[in-house]
């Protein structure tokens, strides 16, 4: 828990493996003994919770609205844990850009791929897991204003459609 709140407020390389074993309560030597290395708390920690499944429940004439809905008013607003900020805060990381990487392509694009079906499933899961990781950074991280709380009304249909294109072209 201490590692997740330190890499959602601090990304990878900010957050550093002595300040979260204080944190956690233990010798920094011991979070190494379990897990190896920062990098090897931030496989376990993070990359795990990366998860677009409940997204891809329900119907797929509906994933578009669902999908919008979700990033454009998403906040995990009084919660220290937060994976996609972590993801966000840390892939410039050269520590954990293969292992962001991995978990990009086998935990988001593949199932959604998987899901999808059709022709360029691959590309088109690609474009989706972009739009939504390029909509979060830009809403969450860079607050950008057209894609405030307040525009959400504006925002979600047309990240909807663009969306729904994507599911229903295959």
């Amino acid at each position: 828990a201490a590692a997740q709140r330190a890499f959602t407020q601090k990304g990878f390389d900010a957050a550093g493996l002595r300040e979260i074993a204080a944190e956690a309560g233990v010798n920094a030597a011991l979070v190494n003994r379990y897990f190896t290395s920062k990098e090897g708390l931030f496989a376990e920690a993070v990359v795990p919770h990366l998860n677009l499944d409940p997204l891809l429940e329900g119907d797929r004439k509906t994933f578009g609205q669902r999908a919008a809905a979700y990033f454009c008013s998403k906040s995990y607003a009084g919660q220290a844990f937060d994976p996609t900020l972590a993801f966000l805060r840390s892939m410039a990381s050269p520590e954990v850009a293969a292992s962001l990487r991995g978990a990009a392509e086998m935990a988001v694009i593949a199932k959604i791929a998987r899901w999808l079906g059709g022709r360029n499933a691959k590309q088109r899961a690609t474009l989706i897991a972009a739009q939504l990781i390029g909509i979060d950074l830009l809403r969450r991280v860079l607050e950008i204003d057209a894609l405030n709380e307040a525009q959400a009304a504006k925002a979600v249909p047309l990240v909807a459609r663009s969306l729904q294109a994507l599911v229903d072209d295959g």
